[in-house]
């Protein structure tokens, strides 16, 4: 008993020595710097640059505690931002790229991979290089700059790769958003339909939280039914679009010079107006409404120019922009119940 005792203590000595010289050999004659791809403090980080090999790159700039913005002039999308900043702080060497594939990585990596470069402040306080992910998907290969040993990579408890985290074109990055304004936020909308003007209006919120309704004409519309144009208002709290559309300038202008359908204005306390206008979608050629008949237009989705954009198209929906459409008459006391009738 006592021998069998011996011989176990014996056991577990040379078996956390070897684990010692294995963790020793594979990377204790490795610098620290060539694998320290993290940057744990991401509440200092104020900028991250990416770019792949293709010419694809995306500057993101932090504009507050939570907010970022894209190429210096679009507000970033939440959930990437909140991933890539954990991603660059939890990122951690898994392994050291073995011998013999060394020099094939380093070739993939010059080839094909993402630059990403941190800053706190002014300070570029890292550099390196994503690639593609391992074989069975649970690394990634990544590179220090001005270093030829290439590691993978892993998020400890993630099983996955990372590359796809570092995004590199802009409408990947961009916020959907087309008005998100409480009710405090509004003072003034503005809906025009280019088509019917005899629906148009418009709405001041003051910050008293008194509305006053005005028609196409610049008149003030006095059986204006208060507690719908309020609700109304609060309709504009989360109002998205589906995607901007890689469409060329010739598309953009043809779109451009295109009768609107409708264009609405949203300016909150401080003067700051935001609009969209929308256009109308040819249906698909065959394409029937419930009875049968042909239809001339897309019925789910519009074209969008936001802010009065020149260059570029986004996709809006129905399902959003409905609620925002409402005519006039809909705005109004219905006649049956006024008191002075």
């Amino acid at each position: 008993m006592k021998k069998n005792l011996i011989g176990l203590v014996i056991l577990v000595i040379l078996g956390t020595l070897a684990f010692v010289v294995f963790k020793q050999k594979g990377t204790g004659t490795i610098k620290p710097d060539l694998h320290d791809f993290a940057v744990k403090d991401t509440a200092t980080v104020t900028k991250i640059f990416l770019a792949d090999k293709t010419g694809q790159q995306v500057l993101l700039e932090r504009k507050s505690e939570s907010e970022w913005v894209v190429d210096k002039n679009h507000k970033a999308r939440k959930d990437a931002m909140d991933v890539l900043l954990k991603t660059i702080s939890r990122v951690e060497m898994k392994a050291p790229v073995a011998n013999t594939a060394h020099d094939n990585i380093v070739k993939l990596l010059a080839g094909k991979s993402t630059k990403v470069e941190v800053y706190q402040g002014d300070k570029k306080v890292k550099t390196y290089y994503v690639g593609d992910a391992t074989k069975d998907n649970m690394g990634t290969y990544m590179l220090i700059e001005g270093s030829r040993t290439p590691f993978i990579c892993h998020i400890p408890g993630f099983n996955g790769y990372l590359s796809s985290r570092y995004l590199t074109r802009t409408l990947e990055w961009r916020d959907s958003e087309v008005f998100s304004n409480r009710l405090p936020q509004i003072a003034e909308v503005k809906v025009e339909f280019h088509q019917n003007p005899e629906k148009s209006y418009r709405i001041t919120h003051s910050s008293e939280r008194t509305v006053q309704l005005f028609n196409g004409s610049e008149q003030i519309v006095p059986n204006m039914d208060t507690v719908f144009v309020k609700r109304y208002l609060l309709s504009y709290r989360n109002i998205r679009f589906e995607g901007i559309q890689p469409y060329d300038q010739e598309r953009v202008d043809s779109i451009l010079q295109s009768e609107p359908y409708f264009t609405i204005s949203v300016t909150d306390p401080k003067g700051t107006t935001k609009t969209v206008t929308a256009y109308q979608i040819p249906a698909n050629p065959g394409s029937l409404d419930i009875d049968g008949n042909p239809l001339k237009w897309d019925t789910d989705r519009m074209h969008g120019v936001l802010n009065g954009s020149k260059t570029e198209v986004a996709l809006i929906q129905y399902f959003s922009f409905d609620r925002l459409t409402t005519p006039i008459e809909n705005l109004l006391i219905d006649p049956k119940l006024r008191r002075d009738n």
